[in-house]
């Protein structure tokens, strides 16, 4: 049995960030200033020159490279779902031996087929509403992001996706396949509801967002940040990161039988949980007026 790339990866990610983030909250004041540039980035990035770092740097609105990659990749993913199940096509042998590189040899066929095919489906429509809001809903600041922090977004999506197909039952198999959508629970078909919802309500947040650097006619007059009011925003600072952690969760529920993705979600809460709480402290640093009822992330609880 060879080693699950994906797996130790994503374990890596979810328990670094754990780490420097508990690090960053509770002993910044002890820690290099250099320490601080590279983990925090965008509004809350840590005001510091550093001659050698500030090389490393790119900017921020380069997010939107993910989604030119996750759109794509995500159709292409599904595309290879689509002909195995619904055509009863057969992959080509590069496609298991990339599989099996990644997620260990010999690939664990966990999740039924109905289940990934339906996690693969929704999350393709996310990734694809999320190529759209970073290109033509965000406003970017001209702030920056250590370069490490833009590769593990990078491959976040890559992994993400591999983890949703790879430990399918039967996507790598040469078997007849005989779908029965009877065998997706009502669970199922409800995580699916939630994702479609929360993807929603984080585009909508991304638009009360851009809308704070417009003018009534549309045209972007400004790209300071401003508090926001409306929606999510009203219980939370962080609906963004809320309603991504929602996601995944979700998915989480509909692929259960998995062995790889629950560490994929895993990284997912730790990382969008730190950036919640630094997001909400830089505001209640930032802006005097700030609601001070306002949670970081769960209304009326955190």
């Amino acid at each position: 049995m060879t080693l699950n790339i994906i797996k130790i990866a994503f374990i890596f990610c979810a328990c670094t960030t754990g780490f420097l983030g508990l690090l960053v909250n509770f002993f910044e004041k002890y820690l290099p200033a250099s320490f601080s540039k590279i983990f925090r980035y965008g509004k809350f990035a840590a005001n510091v020159k550093d001659a050698v770092l500030d090389k490393w740097e790119v900017p921020k609105r380069w997010f939107k490279h993910y989604y030119a990659f996750a759109g794509p990749f995500s159709t292409i993913a599904i595309v290879m779902v689509y002909y195995r199940y619904f055509l009863g096509g057969k992959h080509a042998d590069g496609v298991h031996l990339g599989l099996s590189f990644l997620l260990g040899k010999p690939i664990r066929s966990l999740v039924p087929d109905e289940n990934v095919i339906l996690a693969m489906t929704i999350f393709a429509i996310h990734c694809w509403k999320r190529f759209y809001e970073s290109h033509f809903v965000s406003i970017y600041s001209d702030q920056y992001m250590n370069f490490s922090l833009y590769l593990v977004g990078l491959f976040h999506y890559f992994g993400t996706i591999i983890s949703i197909v790879g430990e399918s039952q039967n996507f790598l198999k040469g078997t007849e396949i005989n779908l029965n959508w009877s065998r997706l629970s009502m669970l199922d078909w409800a995580c699916a509801l939630i994702f479609l919802v929360s993807t929603y309500l984080q585009y909508r947040s991304n638009i009360i967002l851009s809308n704070l650097r417009k003018n009534k006619k549309g045209v972007v007059i400004t790209k300071k940040h401003k508090v926001p009011y409306g929606g999510l925003f009203n219980y939370i600072s962080a609906p963004l990161q809320l309603t991504e952690i929602i996601l995944y969760l979700c998915l989480s529920a509909i692929l259960r039988s998995a062995s790889t993705f629950h560490f994929v979600t895993l990284w997912v809460v730790i990382n969008q949980m730190e950036c919640a709480y630094l997001s909400h402290e830089w505001s209640l640093r930032t802006f005097e007026n700030y609601p001070k009822s306002r949670k970081i992330i769960i209304p009326y609880v955190f």
